[in-house]
């Protein structure tokens, strides 16, 4: 008996320590968005959180192999159509913070949602530029590329 419990303990630290129980990093935003975006192919992720109170940002780029990821997004509520609005135009093209490299995509659809402690409307970025920090979570999808890129900023 005393074999089989040592042999499961060394397993369970096998695979842990193989990553066999990593989570995608799309995952938690799949969820929140309410599109399945699980199924793309990550190809670069940059993370600089882990400064004071965990500040930083997590841009995430994926590719999808069809457009079927965009006739999803398409029907949700939260997800909006190209361009982008001019608060976010302004924060991801002029830009606010210089290490953080978004194409300009022409096609697609846009998430944003504010997860500040001011906000009062977490889907709405019309004041988001007014604070002295930031909290949200963006997703440009573009259609043309099918690629997404989802930025997450906490200062």
């Amino acid at each position: 008996m005393r074999k089989f419990f040592y042999l499961a303990v060394v397993l369970s630290l096998i695979l842990s320590l193989s990553g066999c129980g990593q989570k995608n990093p799309l995952s938690d935003f799949a969820e929140m968005s309410g599109v399945s975006l699980t199924e793309g192919r990550i190809v670069s992720e940059e993370d600089s959180h882990g400064g004071f109170h965990g500040d930083g940002y997590r841009l995430i780029v994926a590719e999808y192999s069809d457009d079927g990821i965009a006739s999803e997004i398409s029907g949700k509520e939260n997800w909006r159509e190209l361009p982008l609005s001019e608060n976010l135009n302004t924060f991801v093209y002029q830009p606010y913070d210089e290490r953080i490299s978004i194409p300009r995509t022409e096609h697609g659809y846009y998430y944003f949602y504010d997860r500040h402690s001011e906000c009062d409307h977490p889907y709405d970025d019309a004041d988001f530029l007014n604070r002295h920090s930031f909290n949200f979570t963006l997703a440009i999808y573009d259609t043309d590329k099918n690629r997404l890129y989802l930025l997450e900023y906490d200062t």
